[in-house]
């Protein structure tokens, strides 16, 4: 069958990628899982390995070790995945911190300000739902299953809505701020 499919996904073939799915996902899976340890993030990160293998199809020999491949592939999806999740979750928590705290410097004041206003504004350009389940859960402090009971959806939805909504500040934040706000930014970080 490798050999084959391989060949089928050379040639753009995408019932090729469906049946390397077919037949390699539950264990991308379990492998993703027990490094993640979250159902939603393994969900995502296998998605992801399967893009990344339709993206690679042109390179990939008719000799190659799939399994073998897989679990290299899967390894390394998943340790990026951690350092970027990582590396949000840092960012913001610096953030949140600097935020909290009171300057006394007029400058760190008004950078402060700003970001609270470009904050504000970009929070409320979230879809509805999302915006309401990144308010619980930031400004209200709820945890993920008080979050899913109240809006009636599964802490899967609420994972991946605030990974969605997180993922939009970061990048909105950082295309919009002012100079001095990335000057402060650059100082608490």
């Amino acid at each position: 069958m490798n050999k084959h499919t391989i060949h089928r996904l050379n040639n753009n073939d995408p019932s090729a990628l469906k049946d390397l799915y077919d037949e390699y996902a539950p264990l991308i899976y379990r492998f993703v899982f027990s490094i993640l340890r979250s159902e939603s993030d393994t969900q995502e990160v296998v998605q992801m390995i399967f893009i990344k293998i339709w993206e690679m199809r042109k390179v990939l020999r008719d000799d190659t070790n799939l399994k073998s491949f897989f679990l290299t592939v899967s390894k390394n999806s998943s340790y990026n995945y951690l350092k970027r999740k990582f590396r949000e979750k840092v960012f913001f928590e610096k953030l949140e911190l600097n935020l909290k705290l009171k300057s006394p410097d007029i400058f760190d004041n008004l950078v402060e300000k700003e970001i609270n206003e470009k904050l504000s504004l970009l929070v409320e350009q979230l879809p509805p739902q999302r915006k309401k389940i990144f308010k619980l859960s930031r400004f209200e402090g709820k945890t993920y299953k008080e979050i899913a009971v109240l809006l009636s959806i599964s802490e899967n939805t609420v994972d991946t809505q605030l990974r969605k909504a997180l993922s939009f500040l970061k990048e909105h934040l950082s295309n919009e701020i002012s100079i001095g706000v990335i000057v402060f930014l650059i100082k608490i970080l």
